[in-house]
């Protein structure tokens, strides 16, 4: 009985130590909480809307919403008959001028033609060679190929649609780089700084991922008194996607 009540007693005198006194050791600051109730959303740090260049017919869209794909794989391709043909008639047209330049150049030397027409023609060469690369242009748009490893989020078209130029043809990220986007505390720059870890608790996945701030925002939201903050996953999150959300726990210093 004497021996319960010592164990008794012992527990409550730890129980009204101050939690730092508690917790002392190697760690500088404790996990609080009640002062940790940050939620948070995972975010693509590079993500595109892609539009097209041209008008045309779309023939062939091999990737669908959620699949992956690789840097330099087609993603669209669009009808480029018209387009080729257009380039093969601007070539022809060039080299149609440049017979002419050459020829008048010929005739200058035989003084049976003026300097002026001679000028003209190589005017009119310049213009040709303008107009084949304005159709070579149009002709390379007529595919749009992915400019980094990524997935589609979202498709905005189908296969044999006819499009306008400008219009949305679908959303890509790059889900190798993800960031976790939080709003804390403006009084948190006292000791917030870049490289801080925290602990991020991703609702969807139930799982606890190492995180550190990468970027503090530019400025203090004066009615919120908060602060935007950006951080980046330090453990494998090859399961996290992009739309998830979840609570960060820092460590707060003493």
């Amino acid at each position: 009985m004497q021996k319960y009540i010592q164990q008794l007693t012992t527990v409550i005198l730890l129980s009204c130590l101050p939690l730092t006194m508690i917790t002392a050791g190697e760690d500088s600051g404790v996990w609080d909480d009640s002062l940790n109730n940050i939620r948070g959303l995972v975010k693509p740090v590079t993500r595109a809307t892609l539009s097209s260049e041209i008008s045309g017919r779309i023939i062939s869209l091999p990737f669908k919403m959620g699949d992956r794909f690789k840097k330099g794989q087609l993603l669209v391709q669009f009808d480029c008959s018209l387009y080729k043909a257009e380039l093969a008639a601007a070539r022809a047209q060039l080299e149609a001028e440049k017979k002419k330049h050459e020829n008048n150049l010929q005739l200058l030397e035989l003084n049976a033609i003026s300097k002026i027409e001679v000028d003209i023609s190589a005017v009119e060469v310049k213009k040709a060679d303008a107009e084949k690369q304005i159709s070579s242009v149009r002709a390379q748009r007529c595919v749009i190929k992915a400019p980094y490893d990524g997935r589609v989020m979202e498709l905005a078209v189908h296969e044999h649609e006819s499009v306008g130029t400008d219009q949305p043809l679908l959303s890509i990220l790059n889900d190798n780089q993800l960031e976790i986007e939080l709003i804390v505390p403006s009084n948190w720059l006292t000791w917030l700084q870049r490289e801080v870890e925290f602990k991020f608790l991703i609702d969807e996945t139930g799982q606890d991922y190492n995180a550190a701030v990468a970027q503090l925002g530019a400025s203090v939201d004066p009615v919120s008194q908060t602060i935007r903050v950006k951080g980046v996953f330090k453990s494998d999150a090859g399961n996290v996607l992009s739309g998830m959300s979840g609570t960060a726990r820092f460590r707060i210093p003493n």
